[in-house]
């Protein structure tokens, strides 16, 4: 039995029309934060007719982001702001046919460090400049919306806008209000995200929300088969057989090693029992390997659009890496190492539905098929697989902390019809038989 569907956000079409397009558009936006993930979001508000202003402490960052802009949109104008904040440096980019649109920003996106104390400072300082009618959204991938806006109780315009990497192909932004957000604000949100041509999800504020708390578990296990002798060649091809669209050593390059890292830790520390935190991720920060964006990190810097692998082999400082952390190393089959990478996502998934992070099993298909690009259904898999060969996987995995399953899913599984009824009746959704 599948749950009834909790009602999902759709997009609301072009803003140019809709009535509530003036958030959007009587005022400039601003990102905050030009980075590899703001700078994915300025294009795509670009692409789409959208007046931005890019904000950033560093003004190389912000050099090198109009750069960009104007090897690729030459029709755009870039022009510098006086400074919004004190610190903060900005530009102004606007289609050069259109007049710039004046006043202070209405709405905000800040992708800057996954750091609590340096989002808590920079919400404090817009709050102060912006007033209480400027919504504030921090595209924080892990921490809690709550805690970051936790010296603004009483703002009442502050919620969480969470956007994938590579922003340009995921349809997907997840909407995390906090308990004193405005209907207004979330409104808001979700007219900016179907401007952008994406829908959004609605979810509870929990660490890692849900696509990165299904994501870091993946992720980690990835790394520690890598340690334990799975090669790169067979990780892609069990990702894809999974129906990942590409390999996890590739996704790590372009989300960033240093990023990845920290949202790694933000779980680990959130759930400490349920990963074993693999050393090659701060081995690859300390050879300065850090990602396609940043010179290459498990691979040569990636070329060509997003969903194209690179086919060559690991960087020979990835490899050094790699084999620094080794733990005792063997052969691994394909069918292994997809059971390895799949088993503790089916795991986080009926923790996230017991924990009420969001409602339906289909919406966790909603976040990974528009947060991660997974293809053939999520819970499909699990079905595929069933609940018989979960079970020796699970019984077998020894001390495994991302294959250690809670008890009571483990009696679910044994007495539900299937895994994803497993999945529902330990999260309470469906009555015992």
């Amino acid at each position: 039995m599948i749950s009834k569907p909790t009602p999902l956000d759709e997009p609301a079409g072009n803003l140019a029309t809709d009535s509530n397009a003036s958030t959007c558009t009587a005022a400039p936006l601003a990102l905050v934060g030009a980075g590899v993930v703001g700078r994915a979001i300025l294009d795509q508000c670009i692409r789409h007719g959208l007046q931005v202003w890019l904000l950033d402490v560093d003004a190389a960052a912000l050099q090198r982001a109009a750069e960009a802009v104007r090897a690729n949109e030459p029709g755009v104008s870039i022009t510098p702001l006086p400074d919004p904040i004190e610190g903060v440096r900005a530009l102004r980019f606007c289609d050069r046919s259109n007049s710039p649109v004046s006043g202070p920003p209405r709405l905000v996106i800040e992708s800057i460090a996954e750091n609590l104390a340096v989002k808590r400072a920079f919400f404090t300082a817009a709050a102060a400049t912006w007033g209480s009618d400027c919504i504030l959204t921090t595209n924080t991938s892990n921490l809690r919306v709550a805690e970051i806006f936790d010296a603004l109780p009483d703002h009442p315009h502050c919620l969480g806008m969470h956007f994938f990497m590579p922003v340009a192909w995921r349809p997907l932004v997840e909407l995390i209000p906090r308990e004193s957000t405005a209907p207004a604000a979330l409104q808001a949100c979700r007219d900016l995200a179907a401007r952008l041509g994406k829908r959004t999800l609605v979810t509870g504020d929990h660490p890692g929300f849900v696509v990165n708390r299904l994501l870091a578990p993946y992720l980690n296990q990835a790394l520690l088969l890598l340690g334990r002798g799975a090669t790169a060649t067979t990780l892609q091809t069990a990702a894809r057989e999974f129906g990942m669209p590409i390999s996890p050593l590739e996704l790590i390059d372009r989300i960033g090693i240093r990023t990845a890292f920290d949202s790694g830790r933000v779980f680990w520390r959130a759930f400490p029992k349920r990963i074993d935190p693999a050393p090659i991720l701060p081995g690859m920060i300390k050879a300065n390997r850090l990602g396609a964006a940043a010179g290459g990190g498990f691979f040569e810097p990636l070329l060509g659009e997003p969903g194209v692998e690179s086919t060559g082999p690991l960087h020979p400082r990835a490899q050094e890496v790699i084999t620094r952390y080794a733990r005792d190393p063997r052969a691994w089959s394909t069918a292994e190492v997809i059971e390895n990478l799949a088993i503790p996502m089916w795991i986080e998934a009926s923790q996230i539905l017991a924990d009420r992070v969001v409602g339906s099993v289909e919406e966790i298909e909603l976040a990974v098929a528009g947060g991660l690009g997974f293809q053939g259904g999520f819970f499909r898999f699990f079905e595929s697989l069933g609940s018989r060969r979960l079970r020796e996987v699970l019984a077998s995995a020894g001390n495994t902390p991302a294959l250690t399953a809670p008890d009571r899913l483990i009696e679910a599984l044994a007495s539900a019809p299937s895994p994803v009824s497993a999945s529902l009746r330990y999260a309470g959704s469906e009555p015992d038989a």
